[in-house]
């Protein structure tokens, strides 16, 4: 069987890696060099995968994973370490079951694809735009550089349009319309969003955060790490919070962010008054100041809008009480999610109800297949995404092979 992938990141070159030496396999990817993206992932530590038993994995997918479900029981976490194994990658779990290389880091993976899928006899194109996909009879034909290559079979491997820099453009969308298949909206996941504020980029600071809609909580509260950028807020805490998130738009909606979450509200209470009192002739700001680096402090002090010029001493019963809320409980207004260009996945995409979840074929087109993130599935930091990479793949190539 003729077949070609087109994409060669994570996805692609594992499917390129897992498919029979029987079959005639071409990979084209627009880049000079394969795993443009998976060069990045972990900051370019390469975040595997994590390795919690499948339900836990399930629960780590808020978009669709349903529909993930048959791909991740075929291909788990723990076939993911096995098979980067056999093609000499050491594994080790650091916190939170993220499974990282050895030695290596994403280099190392990358690396150990490509060579594996070369050493099968895969052939790989580089350098190359297909700018259509045709289905022709029994075959597609693919359209590059003033050439017409038909193939029996296609797999679309080609990302979604986070990160445009290194090429993922939204190209396997265009071919999946092109086939008579449904685009969901794309929008950003494991992102940043942008807010208003006066915080010095790089502060970063634990937090306990919610997303409201209205006074209507959308999201379970998130605990972790909040990490204040030139146009918003961004961190592990605010990537998982976009990711629960289920709304196409995330305007009009308030971030609520407890900045004291290792206080229980009595040890917060003493704290506060003992603050106030040792503080009683300067202004609020030295109130924030016992709680939050400086430049959130003098954030927070424009949230609260305290006349100026008052002192803590100054203060009121209702203000009082809005100082504590803005440390406990501050509702910010979020302008939008981050730039697409710049989040870490992308929502969206091919939607999954066209797709057969046992063998990542097209209901609609035989012979055609959709892996990685092309699909609208997303999951939260800490490996699941490359582990949806890696699941659909060999799910896709086990279907193939046995053919």
């Amino acid at each position: 069987m003729r077949i070609a992938i087109v994409g060669a990141g994570a996805s692609g070159l594992t499917c390129a890696c897992l498919l029979s030496s029987q079959h005639n396999v071409t990979i084209f990817d627009k880049n000079p060099v394969s795993g443009k993206k998976l060069l990045m992932t972990g900051n370019t530590r390469c975040n595997i995968t994590n390795d919690v038993d499948l339900n836990t994995f399930l629960q780590s997918v808020p978009q669709n994973s349903k529909f993930l479900s048959a791909c991740v029981h075929k291909f788990a976490p723990s076939d993911t370490v096995k098979f980067l194994n056999q093609l000499g990658i050491q594994a080790r779990m650091e916190n939170n079951n993220r499974v990282f290389p050895t030695f290596g880091g994403a280099t190392a993976v990358r690396d150990a694809l490509e060579n594996h899928a070369r050493s099968k006899g895969v052939n790989f194109i580089f350098n190359t735009t297909i700018t259509n996909i045709t289905k022709s009879q029994d075959s597609f034909v693919l359209e590059y550089s003033d050439k017409h290559d038909p193939f029996d079979t296609i797999i679309i491997a080609t990302g979604g349009m986070s990160f445009p820099q290194i090429g993922s453009t939204g190209d396997g969308y265009k071919f999946a319309r092109t086939l008579g298949h449904t685009i969901l909206q794309p929008r950003p996941a494991l992102c940043g969003l942008k807010i208003d504020h006066q915080c010095a980029p790089g502060i970063t600071i634990p937090c306990e955060v919610q997303i409201l809609e209205g006074t209507t909580p959308v999201i379970n509260k998130q605990l972790g790490n909040i990490l204040f950028t030139k146009h918003g807020v961004s961190g592990p805490v605010i990537f998982n919070a976009t990711s629960n998130f289920k709304s196409q738009t995330i305007r009009n909606c308030f971030l609520q962010v407890n900045f004291t979450p290792h206080l229980t509200n009595t040890e917060f209470d003493s704290l506060l008054s003992k603050a106030i009192n040792q503080n009683a002739r300067k202004k609020p700001f030295y109130i924030f100041r016992n709680f939050v680096p400086i430049s959130v402090a003098n954030w927070l002090v424009e949230l609260a809008n305290f006349s100026k010029g008052k002192t803590c001493a100054d203060l009121t019963k209702s203000e009082r009480i809005r100082l504590s809320a803005i440390l406990t409980s501050a509702q910010i207004p979020i302008q939008d999610f981050s730039d697409l260009e710049t989040a870490t996945i992308t929502r969206g995409g091919v939607d999954t109800n066209e797709i057969d979840s046992h063998t990542m074929q097209s209901k609609l087109v035989k012979k055609l297949f959709f892996i990685g993130e092309v699909l609208d599935i997303d999951a939260l930091s800490g490996g699941f995404n490359l582990q949806i990479a890696f699941s659909t793949a060999a799910t896709c190539a086990n279907h193939l092979n046995s053919i």
